[in-house]
């Protein structure tokens, strides 16, 4: 078993900004986001479609669609330096050593004209110096590992079901044992039985390894059952922060609990959900002051002039929002 040295930084996000250029506007994905992950954290990223995740997930990987970025501001700091200053030569080094992603859907992350076993052997082949048959030993090993049988080491993806598939792309993203894991939504096109299988699967492995991994997800049932810390994202910019007992028990900001009461409660007679009113804004046109201010039922005056800053409310717990300090917001 790796011990993990939980207090250890691996990686903080400054200051980060990104704009795309669409038909002629200016979209701002993320906002002056700022975030830290230890060594061996499981940091959870959670927001609607749109918020901005996956798109800090690439820029951490820098993998952003070169013809449609306008600006990309900020630091990320891995390891003690800036991967923004790094050289592509000096990206591709990176990826898949030190920082590997599992993208969305296991159904297209996989190239259908070679085989499984091959494809976890290119990225063995990338980042060491072993032979032939060491690599092919090494990629069989791990094809164990994540609960797939070396028989069919020489399949093809279209011979795997999507939760085999998923379990490939994990392999494939940890074969090289990478100090951070991004997992972007892993479980979405997946069954109930088969997301929980794949959770199960990538928590073994993570405390196998000693990983560090962001989970990119909409779920908050995913976030509670395998995050340690949890950060609510809303257009582009992270609005309540905290450990997940801080946030699943004592949430603050009004976006978050909203989030929370569209769940379903088996345990009480429901017609129909509690929604957020409104819709997410225009990411061309950001409201001014607190980004939320339009749908939010306790917005006061200055939400609509001022952004707020990041209040402590307790241990590790942080919000972005006016709420509790003034008389006539939500307390």
């Amino acid at each position: 078993m790796v011990e993990i040295e939980n207090n250890k930084e691996l990686m903080k996000i400054k200051n980060l900004l990104i704009d795309y250029k669409s038909a002629g506007k200016v979209v701002h994905a993320v906002r002056d986001l700022n975030l830290s992950i230890n060594e061996g954290e499981t940091f959870g990223l959670v927001g609607e479609t749109g918020a901005g995740k996956t798109t800090t997930a690439l820029s951490i990987l820098r993998i952003l669609p070169e013809i449609s970025v306008k600006l990309v501001t900020g630091q990320i700091e891995f390891n003690g330096s800036d991967l923004l200053k790094k050289s592509r030569k000096e990206m591709r080094k990176i990826r898949g050593k030190d920082i590997a992603m599992i993208f969305q859907d296991p159904m297209t992350s996989l190239d259908p004209v070679n085989t499984v076993g091959s494809q976890i052997e290119e990225m063995i082949q990338l980042h060491s110096n072993l032979s032939k048959k060491e690599i092919r030993k090494a990629a069989e090993q791990m094809f164990e590992t994540v609960g797939i049988r070396k028989e069919r080491f020489d399949d093809y993806p279209h011979q795997f079901s999507g939760g085999m598939k998923q379990r490939v792309v994990i392999a494939i993203a940890l074969s090289c044992n990478p100090r951070l894991l991004i997992a972007d939504e892993p479980t979405t096109a997946l069954d109930v039985t088969i997301q929980a299988q794949i959770l199960e699967l990538m928590r073994g492995l993570k405390k196998k390894y000693g990983t560090a991994m962001i989970m990119i997800t909409h779920d908050l049932g995913v976030v509670a059952d395998i995050c340690d810390t949890v950060s609510i994202m809303y257009a582009g910019q992270i609005v309540e922060y905290g450990t997940v007992e801080e946030i699943y028990s004592n949430h603050k900001h009004p976006y978050t609990d909203g989030l929370f009461h569209s769940i379903p409660d088996i345990d009480m007679e429901q017609n129909k959900l509690k929604v957020i009113d409104g819709l997410t804004p225009d990411p061309t046109n950001i409201p001014d002051g607190c980004a939320f201010h339009p749908r939010c039922p306790f917005a006061i005056g200055r939400c609509s002039k001022e952004e707020p800053d990041y209040r402590n409310v307790g241990g590790r717990h942080l919000v972005k929002c006016f709420l509790e300090t003034e008389e006539e917001g939500c307390k």
